[in-house]
């Protein structure tokens, strides 16, 4: 095959070998049209994303901040990409049938449980009064509407969580892109953490031990049990990528998760997600 000419279908080039020297094609004959050519590249993608896919997973968690230590340091062979992690974590997550997720209904915003509903209430009602039409046909067409938008607002948290690691530790003077890097990884491990382990080993235990339930309704001690955990792999990472002090890693390791949890993921995405969906209803 090496010695032979082929013309490139995608830019035209004469070229011997597997691969075009100009744009990096592959070379095409007529073995690709085979069926066992096309089982052959499944088998490929799915040993090369079982590999490198589980050997990222278990990275993130059994030795939190070494992928962005690595990476940023230029060792990403045996990684899956960071972002490439995340929106594959991302489709998991929006398919797995236990987690909630981040996106809420109309009725929560305007609750009087939720912190800021003090913002919600006036835009609702100032839509619902442009459009002239009862509350439970508008809360209808928002939970339609914010389940098409809730998918791509993930994407903001990346950028946001940069901005939190870059402003605590902006002594260390990196780039924004290893902030960035570790606030992927950070993010990632948080969103599987929260709404993938943890529903999974409930529903399980719930299953397992019935009066488990009364636990899990509450939910105030799970919750203190999984901020006590993001809090250890937290410091972890932040320990391993930045090298402060265990006493400073700690203290910026739970600042860091008040500014995720309660401004990032309550305020930031869900007020944008509620402002978006509403300008488009």
């Amino acid at each position: 095959m090496d010695n032979e000419l082929y013309t490139c279908k995608n830019c035209c080039s004469i070229f011997s070998g597997s691969y075009c020297n100009n744009c990096g094609e592959k070379a095409f004959t007529e073995k690709d049209k085979k069926i066992s050519h096309f089982f052959s590249e499944l088998f490929h993608f799915s040993t090369h994303l079982d590999g490198k896919f589980f050997t990222t997973i278990k990275t993130i968690f059994t030795r939190p901040g070494k992928l962005s230590y690595d990476y940023c340091n230029g060792i990403r062979k045996k990684y899956f990409k960071p972002l490439s992690l995340f929106l594959l974590i991302i489709i998991i997550y929006l398919l797995f049938p236990l987690a909630k997720g981040l996106n809420m209904n109309y009725n929560t915003y305007v609750s009087s449980e939720y912190n800021y509903a003090w913002y919600a209430r006036p835009i609702a009602n100032n839509k619902i009064s442009k459009k002239n039409i009862k509350i439970e046909e508008f809360a209808g067409k928002y939970d339609k509407k914010s389940q098409v938008f809730a998918k791509p607002f993930l994407l903001l948290l990346l950028p946001l969580s940069a901005l939190a690691l870059a402003g605590l530790f902006y002594k260390k003077r990196k780039y924004f892109f290893d902030h960035f890097v570790l606030g992927i990884e950070i993010t990632s491990s948080i969103i599987t953490f929260m709404f993938l382990i943890v529903p999974l080993l409930a529903y399980i235990i719930m299953h397992i031990y019935p009066v488990s339930k009364i636990i899990f309704k509450d939910g105030s001690i799970l919750d203190y049990v999984v901020l006590i955990l993001l809090l250890i792999m937290v410091s972890f990472a932040l320990k391993k990528f930045y090298g402060q002090s265990w006493f400073w890693t700690v203290l910026k390791s739970l600042a860091f998760l008040l500014l995720f949890v309660f401004v990032i993921l309550d305020f930031i995405y869900k007020f944008l997600l509620f402002i978006t969906v509403n300008l488009f209803l």
